[in-house]
């Protein structure tokens, strides 16, 4: 009798699982080729562990089940390897097999070290073609394929929405980490020049409260900053502490009404097309990763004059190149709020119809013609 699990392809994947960007995205891909009968090993690298387990913590129990298969099963170490990981560490994998790296960055310059790392891997993957674009202007002579991520439309349901009147609050939603990268210092300013006391509006952030990337005293900055008396629309405004599972992320979403998302550079951007995919309206900067998923048909565009050196004091330090967002980017941002309120618009149509081409499966189907 012919052994079905021998005889099945395999794919090491060392990568972060659960709980951040990476590890969503690294343990959607895990169990999409799981479901097209390919056999995975999983090397989770991540510091969130279940109590008295080395199983990192997923939204389900079957989820952390079947990533405890992935992880404590026998594999063969010259299968291939797939490390999805950032480009500053990818001098190491897993077993001898052929090795591909999956990274995700932001800026559009690498210093030594980074390319050091990207010509490591004997072929690499990315998530759009902004990305290709910016390995090749780096002079970084590698196989390149271009794979999009996916959006979970089972979670981001556009059936889950709430249903609402034009006496509702128009709720502005931004979802990722508290970063100047995705514009945290700007919505403030926005919001308050954009509506007064009399508008029927709310802003709604769920930033990130991950004390692994951030000190308490960094997150009670943002908050403070968000909720002192300089702010005119303090009563309208909401932080949100970190939401438990993706599920909890869709309710959220549910019952907002328009995502805000003026980034000045993207890896990819998750939680802009999962509001998509709810069919709500966007509103982001023309620039980078999500270039890849938003146009000017389902998605009100901030378009970018220049960029300028990406400087923050904490993750960047002016190494590379993010989006300047000036005058008109801000302008342009406050038109198309006042645009969307004043219009109660409500939903995306083209929005959810992009959703749909980014599945999960898709990715994994991709994953397969290139690796395996």
């Amino acid at each position: 009798m012919i052994n079905d699990t021998k005889s099945k392809k395999e794919l090491i994947i060392m990568a972060p699982m659960g709980y951040t960007g990476y590890g969503v995205v690294s343990w959607q891909i895990a169990k999409h080729l799981h479901k097209n009968q390919i056999k995975v090993h999983a090397h989770p690298i991540t510091a969130q562990k279940l109590l008295g387990n080395q199983v990192p913590r997923l939204d389900t129990q079957e989820d952390i089940n079947l990533l405890a298969n992935m992880m404590f099963d026998i594999y063969d170490s010259k299968s291939p390897c797939l490390k999805i990981y950032h480009q500053f560490e990818l001098e190491t994998r897993i077993g001898t097999g052929e090795y591909f790296a999956f990274p995700f960055f932001e800026l559009d310059t690498f210093n030594a070290i980074e390319k050091f790392n990207l010509n490591i891997p004997d072929e690499l993957i990315v998530s759009c073609e902004w990305a290709k674009n910016i390995i090749l202007d780096n002079g970084i002579d590698k196989n390149i394929h271009v794979v999009p991520m996916g959006v979970d439309t089972d979670i981001f349901d556009q059936k889950l929405n709430t249903v609402k009147t034009d006496e509702d609050p128009y709720v502005f939603i931004m979802i990722g980490k508290w970063e100047i990268r995705k514009g945290y210092d700007l919505l403030l300013d926005l919001f308050n020049s954009a509506f007064n006391e009399k508008d029927n509006v709310e802003l709604w952030l769920l930033g990130s409260s991950d004390t692994n990337c951030f000190s308490q005293k960094e997150i009670d900055e943002w908050h403070s900053f968000y909720l002192s008396d300089n702010n005119k629309l303090k009563n309208k405004t909401k932080i949100f502490p970190r939401l438990p599972t993706q599920l909890d992320v869709a309710k959220t979403i549910s019952m907002a009404d328009c995502g805000l998302f003026i980034s000045r550079a993207e890896g990819w951007n998750l939680e802009l097309l999962e509001v998509m995919a709810m069919n709500k309206p966007v509103i982001t900067t023309n620039y980078s990763a999500h270039t890849e998923f938003c146009h000017k048909d389902n998605a009100y565009l901030v378009n970018i004059d220049s960029t300028e050196k990406a400087f923050d004091g904490k993750w960047f330090n002016g190494q590379g190149n993010w989006a300047k967002i000036g005058s008109n980017q801000i302008e342009q941002t406050i038109e198309h709020m006042r645009y969307v309120y004043k219009n109660k618009i409500r939903s995306n149509k083209l929005g959810v119809l992009t959703s749909q081409k980014y599945s999960w499966q898709n990715t994994a189907n991709a994953l397969i013609e290139c690796i395996l």
